[in-house]
């Protein structure tokens, strides 16, 4: 698979990563996501440094993908065994 070398800048500083071409679209939102994030935080919050609010959008970000994973693992214990019932009916009855 094909690599570029991106250079990124998150909260005022380059960072240069490679990665696969078709993965470039990922990094670019996390770049935007994150760089949103840092300044709605700089908004909000006192900070001494730059330091406490990366931590701040670090444990924001794991916060909302720890209940993301939650919600998922929910919604699969909810969605599998019905789409079992589901196709245990249609293999019950064929269409033609």
């Amino acid at each position: 698979m094909e690599e570029v070398k991106l250079t990124l800048t998150i909260a005022g500083r380059p960072l240069t990563v490679n990665v696969r071409k078709d993965a470039e679209h990922y990094f670019r939102e996390a770049e935007k996501m994150i760089n949103d994030s840092f300044f709605d935080f700089a908004k909000k919050w006192q900070y001494k440094d730059q330091q406490d609010l990366n931590n701040m959008i670090m444990l924001d970000f794991v916060v909302r993908l720890i209940a993301n994973q939650e919600r998922l693992k929910e919604y699969d214990e909810e969605v599998v065994p019905m789409m079992e019932s589901l196709l245990k009916l249609t293999e019950e009855f064929p269409i033609d």
